[in-house]
């Protein structure tokens, strides 16, 4: 009598079902938890770019009141020299 091995397999319905069941319930969970974490990543960097722009636009306020507090001090407006000779100024020179 010849010596044979079967391997029978056998599924079970109910934990085959709970199974695929745990399987998506813990693929749900797992995908939730990323967006969360981009979703928050995203949140910070918002926040950080609206920070920066904040800083810039108070510098670019302080720089105009600067600049208006400049121009009402002076009173009269300054008319700066040349600081090269024009080619007639040398003509006539000569």
């Amino acid at each position: 009598m010849p010596f044979t091995f079967t391997f029978d397999v056998v599924i079970n319905p109910i934990i085959l079902s709970l199974s695929l069941f745990a399987g998506v319930l813990l693929g749900y969970l797992f995908g939730r938890a990323k967006i969360y974490k981009v979703e928050d990543k995203l949140r910070k960097l918002e926040t950080e770019l609206l920070s920066s722009h904040q800083e810039t636009l108070e510098s670019q306020r302080a720089l105009v009141e600067l600049e208006s507090h400049v121009q009402q001090s002076q009173g009269s407006p300054v008319i700066p020299m040349k600081l090269t000779p024009s080619k007639e100024t040398k003509e006539k020179a000569k």
